[in-house]
């Protein structure tokens, strides 16, 4: 974010200059984006091309209509836009990046409308995008065959739940302190039951056959809180696997997106509107918008008055370096859903309802970080519900109505700020998945905890940190983590 802020002040200093000056200073950044953004675009069709989640997501029309996106996109910048190596083909860059900065929000909306799609197919059980080894039947004969099998014999002084990818030493069957290899984290675990059937031919003379489950034993370090809850998939932990190999892939799309987007927007930004994205900001500021928007929307979605929102800061006149409109969306996105969970634990006794408790949010800051806490008296979330909170795969409006949106739902960034209150209360976004996702792009984070019956804390994290890098996962380790899972699977259903 300093080099961020650093490059875009150096450039708002030049813009008003005239030829050569103004051009000098704008080629660098320039021929930067020139090269990077063609290499990013890429590796997102390359993500979208090999598929890590075990859903046949290709079979669906808003991926492809993504990939076909990101295709022409990097045709655009390579095939039809000149380097930026004289003023004329600078001007036709910027041209180009302007049609990208519409294209990336679009396509943002489209990833959004996919998911829903997505989860309703997986919901209703679709053979063409669930593959056979997580439909119904699969789970039930996974089950049969999982009692059949041998006992393992590994041993771990931690919960015997699965990792999903770190390496973590056992004790194996010979007494020696041996490795996992979480290349091979879905290769049988036990032998077969005599009775079990036979494996499916190998689709090459090299493919291995494998089965999607997980060894039976669980870092102490891994980081799946569903490896810690046992309650969240009893009996059949292929689902789970499932589910957090499908959200790792989301979690990467999604950064690679906001990473283009924000590259795109910043430097449009800078040359038609004069200023920057990444600015010192007041926090507080932003805090108190958010806040009052959220109620705003809250209250003309129920027909009564919301909520109150008391915010609390011990230290209001603290600045950071961030990007206004995503520190906006993130506040939004907590303070709606705790709004929510207020009303809708209170209103159907009358008494409580004349007199809802307020949601508090907490401002303060550190050395590292800056924090907020959105705190509710909304019932709070049972534990077998936590994990599901971080699927993209959730959603709590029809794929059909959704579309109905699409014309809010594409708003830009910065235009989002000022009409956020048009939007639903709900439904209309991927929600805490993608706040979580914004706030550790940029080196933060976002940690939930819940009481049941009570209430929710939510702790939004800003890092200060002016050195953070980019938080992205490399594909080829997120691919390669993913290959023996699926490439090589044989239904065990």
């Amino acid at each position: 974010l300093s080099q961020y802020y650093t490059a875009g002040r150096h450039l708002l200093k030049h813009r008003k200059s005239s030829g050569d000056a103004r051009f000098s200073a704008f080629q660098l950044t320039a021929r930067f984006l020139y090269r990077e953004l063609p290499v990013r675009i890429g590796q997102t069709i390359g993500g979208l091309k090999h598929n890590p989640s075990p859903y046949n997501i290709r079979q669906m029309q808003p991926f492809q209509q993504l990939m076909d996106s990101y295709a022409d996109d990097f045709s655009l910048l390579v095939d039809r836009t000149p380097a930026p190596d004289t003023p004329k083909a600078n001007a036709e860059f910027v041209d180009a990046l302007r049609k990208l900065k519409g294209r990336c929000r679009v396509n943002m909306w489209v990833l959004s409308q996919a998911l829903r799609e997505l989860s309703s197919a997986i919901n209703g059980h679709d053979p063409r995008i669930v593959p056979e080894f997580l439909l119904p039947d699969a789970a039930e004969h996974r089950r049969a065959a999982a009692d059949r099998r041998a006992p393992l014999h590994y041993y771990s002084s931690t919960l015997a739940y699965p990792d999903l990818s770190a390496p973590m030493a056992y004790l194996a069957p010979s007494g020696k302190m041996e490795m996992t290899d979480p290349a091979k984290w879905s290769q049988l675990s036990g032998p077969p039951a005599a009775d079990a059937p036979a494996p499916a031919p190998a689709a090459s003379a090299t493919a291995v056959s494998y089965q999607w489950a997980p060894n039976k034993v669980c870092s102490e370090f891994c980081d799946e809180a569903s490896c810690r809850n046992p309650r969240l998939w009893p009996g059949d932990n292929t689902l789970q696997c499932a589910e957090n190999q499908t959200r790792r892939f989301f979690d990467w799309l999604y950064s690679m997106n906001l990473g283009t987007q924000l590259l795109v927007e910043d430097h449009v930004a800078i040359h038609d509107y004069g200023h920057n994205l990444v600015q010192i900001i007041q926090p507080l500021e932003i805090a108190n918008r958010a806040a009052h928007d959220a109620r705003v929307i809250c209250q003309r979605h129920y027909g009564f008055a919301a909520p109150a929102i008391k915010v609390i800061a011990p230290t209001p006149s603290v600045t950071t370096t961030y990007v206004p409109h995503y520190l906006y969306s993130m506040l939004f996105q907590l303070l709606k859903n705790a709004l929510r969970a207020t009303i809708e634990h209170h209103q159907a006794d009358a008494a409580r309802r004349a007199q809802m408790p307020v949601v508090k949010l907490v401002m303060s800051s550190g050395d590292e970080d800056v924090t907020f806490k959105v705190s509710d008296e909304g019932g709070g979330i049972p534990l077998s519900q936590v994990d599901a909170i971080w699927s993209y795969l959730k959603t709590t409006m029809d794929p059909a109505s959704v579309a109905s949106s699409a014309k809010n739902g594409a708003l830009s960034s910065i235009t989002f700020m000022n009409r956020a209150s048009d939007t639903p209360l709900f439904g209309a976004g991927d929600g805490l998945p993608m706040t979580r996702q914004i706030a550790r792009y940029f080196g933060g984070d976002l940690d939930l905890v819940s009481m049941e019956g009570v209430g929710t804390d939510a702790y939004l994290h800003l890092s200060r940190s002016r050195n953070a890098v980019e938080h992205t996962s490399d594909l080829s380790t997120l691919l390669h983590s993913s290959e023996s899972d699926i490439s090589g699977l044989a239904s065990d259903a």
